[in-house]
């Protein structure tokens, strides 16, 4: 595409958080792999809860394409939570083709939680937004069960994670190379580079 050409992005996403993070970190991503056209995201936000049911992720995929039009792609970013992250992708792609097979649609689900991807990258967040200056990523970022809560042990003792103060922030600020360290970050990137047309090495 043409780096002056502007693109439309659907997004669908579980919490209130993401609503704001998830732009940020495409168009985060997309800077560093030189896409300099304006990326326009348009969010619709469902609970996870709901959106596993059958019969509601389509719904959420055929409201947002009535706004954004069936041409545009729409990336569906969840977390995993106690999931295999595959076969939950594999299970929502296949429910999505079955009524959308004209969309292009990709499934991203982010091992545990989308806040893995900020312990992968937590050399790059010391110091920033409440978090202490001395920031060790753990050995395995995706295994760690409660990733908010390993965010707030390690903040300034007046503070406390929060996805809404917190998430888009460090969505700007973390380091994707270190980040790449996540499988599912990895995958993000993979699918993004997919719907969105830059060229990946």
């Amino acid at each position: 595409m043409a780096s002056g050409q502007g693109v439309t992005l659907g997004l669908i996403v579980e919490g209130h958080g993401e609503e704001q993070a998830a732009p940020t970190l495409i168009r985060h991503i997309a800077r560093a792999f030189s896409f300099h056209a304006s990326i326009r995201c348009e969010v619709r936000r469902v609970p996870k809860s709901q959106l596993i049911q059958p019969g509601e992720l389509e719904r959420a995929v055929e409201a947002l394409t009535r706004q954004i039009g069936r041409r545009q792609p729409v990336l569906v970013l969840l977390d995993a939570d106690d999931d295999c992250p595959k076969d939950l992708a594999e299970k929502l792609k296949a429910r999505c083709h079955a009524k959308h097979a004209d969309v292009t649609i990709s499934i991203v689900i982010a091992k545990r939680e989308y806040e893995a991807w900020f312990l992968a990258a937590a050399r790059s967040l010391a110091g920033q937004r409440g978090l202490t200056e001395q920031l060790d990523p753990p050995l395995d970022p995706e295994s760690v069960q409660g990733a908010k809560e390993w965010l707030t042990v390690r903040m300034r003792p007046d503070q406390s994670y929060s996805p809404t103060r917190h998430q888009s922030a460090y969505s700007d600020l973390m380091d994707l190379s270190e980040a790449r360290k996540a499988r599912s970050f990895r995958k993000l990137e993979k699918e993004l580079g997919r719907l969105l047309g830059w060229e990946q090495g």
